[in-house]
């Protein structure tokens, strides 16, 4: 019984549609972290760009965000009930009301950040006066990741896929890897000079 599902997982990722998918899930993470830290040490975006800059990186960061998603979907397609819980029927009402709520979340998130706190307007210039409290923030750290983890995780329901369930939580891993390393350290460090600037 554990070979099967060993091996009925490894046939669903072993898939080039998987490591598409695997690849932009890295890809997209990686491109905001980059993007973030040289806008930050040049001002490259705002000199090309002016004042409004901000708000056309944030509708490039979507654009990402819905090729990476495209993927996913295109690895779920060819995945589709590799794993077989539910009817049809009912997999995409509950997979279709997951991914919902996810997506509420994510928008609650913005309407506590705000376009320029959502979408790495830190790098840009505009810091929080004080740590955001309000909206999802009242009960997790960082909820537009978690919004597109239960995001994923409806779409793998919808689809019946492993390969749909193993890339929402490679999705998640990715993230968490990046706050850990890369955008926590590098927002500590914006704020930091803020302060000392302050003082």
């Amino acid at each position: 019984m554990p070979g099967d599902i060993i091996a009925r997982i490894l046939t669903s990722v072993q898939t080039k549609e998987f490591a598409v998918a695997l690849f932009w899930i890295v890809l997209h993470v990686a491109h905001y972290n980059i993007t973030a830290h040289i806008e930050h040490k040049t001002r490259i975006f705002t000199k090309l760009l002016g004042k409004n800059a901000v708000y056309y990186y944030a509708v490039l960061l979507i654009v990402w965000a819905c090729v990476r998603d495209w993927y996913i979907m295109k690895a779920l397609e060819v995945d589709e009930d590799s794993l077989v819980i539910f009817s049809k029927f009912v997999a995409k009402i509950i997979g279709g009301i997951i991914s919902l709520l996810g997506f509420g979340i994510n928008l609650w998130t913005l309407s506590a950040l705000g376009v320029k706190g959502m979408y790495n307007g830190d790098s840009f210039g505009y810091l929080f006066d004080e740590p955001i409290t309000t909206g999802p923030y009242q009960y997790m750290s960082d909820p537009q990741y978690v919004g597109t983890f239960i995001a994923a995780i409806g779409s793998a329901i919808m689809y019946q896929s492993i390969a749909g369930y193993v890339l929402a939580f490679a999705l998640y891993a990715v993230f968490l890897f990046s706050v850990k390393f890369v955008e926590g350290p590098h927002m500590r460090k914006l704020y930091s000079q803020k302060q000392k600037k302050s003082e």
